[in-house]
């Protein structure tokens, strides 16, 4: 709710563009950044706040602001375009995630107000703000739900937007990577003007943005390498191991028979039989050695999708008194995102029957002399091409509303919000394993033609016989009937409207009491439209779900600042901060959220601060109302086949019983400002979630079966080969989760030599990071895999990042570097006896940024070039084998060095 701040202006004065692309981020005035609906600066906010400038955004060339706030260690496993390539559902996306609490219980408003989601699951998609429109970025690390709303659990992304703008501003760049791919182009404009005698403002911002995508691991020195996972031989300990030039084992592009006397024979692209050459300790999917070298999974499966996005933002005001302003935003926005994903497998898990018409004559011969009349058979499908995901999703939103002052000290605000979003899911050429299976089992039927053996019973079938010994030896069409385009159209609507007044009250001797109240209704829809085919779940993967349901919440709120003792011995000021919320949702009823905080200023150098709040989140529409439908792929160990590797596509659904998440959150710390320019900050939070909204995880759902638990085993289905080839999880409230840990902020400022120096630097140590899902419980604190496939990958125990800045004249440059501490692959495994070396190695990244000014003496910022190099030295991800990467895309950088130049001008 924007406005609710005491002492905010009315009408803010108008922001001529300076030469330096920013504002008045970057003065003297007062700015209210306080984690708070009570003004204060970021540093004597009782809760934790990190505010990113726009001067920050510029000086890093940031395509968007979600660039540059997932380089702050505060936020951790955030949904970004290279976590999303081989993904398909929102790919390309950028959801924000504190804590990596998950990116649903981090919630991002833009100007205080709620944005209409950008996707079921109720985030925001920061591609959707155009980057120069955005003034500051406010992160609240903590529970907020009393003081901006529910969901925020770890906390709020509050993204300020500018308001008066005079002059225009033209900016455009290019980059790519070492590589040669990566290719980035971005066009975006600012402008702005004053009329009526400087009553009324028009403001408007657009980002064009186009990403080429990246090519795939092969491209990369680490990925031709060919790191993965080894099962180790029965009773040789450790269990598994990673090393370099693996190979797959059960299968092959030309088909591979896998089981029975025939083992081992595979087939030339021309369908002619010979030996297949192992490697070593091959096991149900990988080997190490042997034949298959380029042939890995990731094969074709780029490393950064392609993306197109447009983002547009008007924003207009008039001010019709003194004391009042009326205002009006429009925003639309586009992306379109491109993945890529595996090609079609079968990891020995087919089967051939001997009457196959396609079965070459040698190999029947074999099969006649053995007594066997099927054996098992695996297919890595490259001739038949890659699905292809495509997210197309584009958001309106229109914010009407009026603000203004009763008096000096009493401001008011009122907003009604509506936008709706649209998302389009198309997964082009998606595959059914059924209809593969039946297309193989091909026989001769009437007259000596080849037909699949459905057709012998079932004579009105589409099926067509495909050969599956060689490679390229059908028709191009023939795959299409077991290859189908899944498409999902989805519409979300939300209408919001806030009311609020804030002021100040009495004084008892230590300054005037704030205060701010109000109240909110929010109606939100979603329906999703999905093909017969993925609701009936015939495919590999994917399967979107019919969905459609509502949500009404209702919410009132009222927060006190009361500063209680001033100008006493070791106390300078004395401040407490509440706030109470109590929200009526229409699904699982009403639930309250408060918040209790306390600054102490010791002396002017030395604040003390603590928060107490209980935060809630309550479950989204999908979570409601979803039924089963698949996820993407997941490599597990099964413990009932010797904990071979198993890739399976889990499906979860949603639950109408649930009800909503409850946080309870501790932070205290201290402020030092010793001299003028330099400050920090130390704070410690913990923050425990209970009745969390949780699937089980994959792994442990086999691993309870395995040891007893008989209702988990209802949801696993194995095939007659005892291959697990489904499990469905449903959500539920069972879960509860625990962070703990240390934030540090450190900044600096001051003239050097003819120029000046600006320093800062940001820390996170995770101490605790644990999920609970009845008597299991899951360490992930230091564990630096990072896989996000069931929602609890590890998180480093350490994250810093430190900026270094300096600008002389025409002349501006910074250094940054990222640092990640050292970790575990997964925190239960034992080394020595679960994995070889349970350790993967810390990593620093340093980016380097530059800027020059071209322009007159008079004006020397009117043009700017600019370049930035990340990954300055070209540091390799860590390797740590996913599912299909043989690295971690969330922690580590998997796509190298790569440069970006550019040019401003301003008018």
């Amino acid at each position: 709710m924007a406005g609710l701040l005491v002492g905010l202006p009315a009408a803010a004065s108008a922001q001529t563009l300076p030469a330096n692309a920013t504002d008045e981020a970057t003065t003297d005035q007062e700015i209210t950044v306080t984690g708070s609906r009570i003004i204060r600066d970021g540093t004597e906010a009782p809760s934790p706040l990190t505010v990113v400038g726009a001067d920050l955004l510029d000086k890093r060339g940031a395509q968007n602001v979600a660039e540059v706030l997932n380089e702050l260690p505060a936020f951790r496993g955030s949904t970004t375009p290279s976590s999303t390539s081989n993904l398909t559902k929102n790919v390309g996306a950028n959801f924000a995630n504190l804590r990596s609490l998950g990116v649903n219980r981090t919630l991002t408003l833009v100007d205080g107000v709620r944005f209409v989601p950008s996707s079921d699951l109720g985030q925001i998609d920061l591609n959707f703000i155009p980057t120069l429109m955005v003034e500051r970025a406010e992160v609240v690390t903590g529970g907020a739900s009393a003081v901006y709303g529910t969901d925020a659990v770890a906390g709020v992304v509050n993204l300020i937007l500018r308001r008066r703008v005079q002059g225009i501003q033209l900016r455009g760049d290019f980059g790519m990577t070492e590589q040669g791919d990566g290719k980035e182009y971005r066009g975006a404009l600012l402008a702005g003007t004053e009329f009526a005698d400087g009553r009324g403002y028009v403001t408007v911002a657009a980002d064009l943005y186009r990403s080429d995508g990246a090519d795939d691991s092969y491209s990369r020195d680490w990925g031709r390498k060919e790191y993965g996972l080894i099962t180790n031989a029965a009773g040789v300990f450790p269990t598994r191991f990673i090393a370099p030039n693996v190979h797959h084992s059960t299968m092959a592009p030309g088909g591979l028979i896998t089981s029975g006397p025939l083992r081992g024979i595979t087939f030339n692209d021309d369908g002619t039989p010979r030996p297949f050459v192992y490697g070593q300790l091959a096991g149900a999917q990988n080997m190490i050695g042997g034949e298959g070298a380029g042939q890995r999974l990731y094969l074709g499966d780029g490393l950064l999708p392609k993306l197109d996005r447009v983002a547009t933002y008007l924003r207009t005001g008039y001010e019709l008194s003194d004391s009042v302003e009326v205002f009006q935003d429009f925003s639309y926005a586009r992306t379109k995102g491109t993945a890529t994903t595996p090609h079609y497998f079968n990891f020995g898990n087919l089967t051939i029957q001997r009457d196959n018409a396609f079965l070459p004559a040698s190999v029947a011969a074999q099969m006649d002399a053995a007594g066997v009349t099927s054996f098992g058979f695996g297919r890595f499908w490259t001739d038949v091409g890659t699905p292809v995901p495509v997210s197309t999703n584009s958001t309106w939103r229109s914010v009407t509303g009026a603000r203004g002052s009763l008096s000096q000290d009493w401001k008011w605000d009122v907003s009604a919000e509506y936008g709706e979003n649209k998302y389009h899911q198309q997964i082009l050429g998606s595959f059914m394993a059924a209809r593969a299976a039946e297309m193989i089992d091909a026989v001769q039927g009437p007259g000596g033609t080849i037909v699949c053996r459905s057709a012998l019973t079932n004579p009105s079938t589409s099926c067509r016989p495909f050969n599956p010994f060689g490679v390229n030896r059908n028709a191009p069409d023939v795959s299409n009937y077991f290859r189908a385009d899944q498409d999902l159209r989805q519409k979300q609507t939300e209408f919001a409207a806030s009311a609020g007044i804030s002021g100040k009250l009495f004084d008892i001797g230590a300054g005037r009491w704030g205060i701010a109240l109000g109240a909110e209704y929010r109606r939100s829809t979603l329906k999703a439209v999905a093909d017969p085919l993925s609701n009936a779940a015939v495919f590999t993967f994917g399967n979107a779900r019919n969905v459609n349901g509502k949500i009404n919440v209702k919410e009132a709120f009222i927060e006190l600042d009361a500063p209680l003792i001033a100008d006493v011995t070791m106390i300078k000021a004395l401040t407490v901060n509440g706030a109470y919320r109590y929200a009526d949702y229409s699904t699982s009823g009403g639930i309250s959220s408060w918040k209790l905080g306390a600054t102490w200023d010791v002396i002017d150098a030395v604040r003390l601060r603590a928060t107490r709040s209980r935060d809630v989140r309550a479950p989204n529409i999908p979570e409601l109302f979803t039924p089963s439908r698949s996820t993407q792929s997941i490599t597990i160990l099964d413990p009932a086949r010797n904990n071979v590797p198993s890739l399976v596509f889990p499906f979860v659904a949603g639950n109408a019983a649930l009800k909503p998440e409850k946080a309870d959150t501790l932070s205290f710390g201290a402020v030092v400002k010793p001299f003028q320019g330099f400050s920090a900050s130390v704070d410690y939070y913990d923050i425990k979630i209970s009745g969390a909204i949780s699937t089980i995880p994959i792994q442990d759902i086999v691993n309870l079966c395995f040891g007893g638990r008989t209702d988990l085993c209802n949801q696993i289905t194995r095939d007659a080969a005892g291959f697990i080839t489904q499990i469905i999880s449903a959500g539920i409230n069972v879960a509860s989760q625990r962070t703990k840990g240390i934030d540090i902020e450190v900044s600096y400022r001051a003239a050097l030599g003819q120029g000046s120096l600006d320093a800062r630097l940001f820390a996170n140590h995770t101490i605790k990071n644990t999920v609970t899902n009845g008597a299991l419980v899951t360490r992930l604190a230091g564990q630096n895999d990072g896989s996000p496939q069931n929602g609890t990958g590890g998180i480093p125990s350490w994250a810093v990042t430190g900026i270094l800045s300096y600008e002389i004249d025409r002349i501006s440059t910074s250094l940054q570097g990222r640092f990640i501490s050292a970790g575990t692959v997964n925190n239960a495994f034992v080394e020595g006896r679960d994995i070889d070396d349970n350790s993967l190695p810390s990593a620093l990244y340093v980016s380097l940024n530059a800027q020059y000014k071209l322009g007159p003496a008079s004006d020397p910022g009117k043009y700017k070039v600019f370049a930035t190099v990340d990954n300055l030295f070209d540091k390799d991800p860590a390797i740590a084998p996913q599912s299909v990467l043989s690295v971690n895309p969330v922690f580590y950088d998997i796509l190298g060095r790569r440069y970006r130049v550019g040019v401003a001008v301003n008018f």
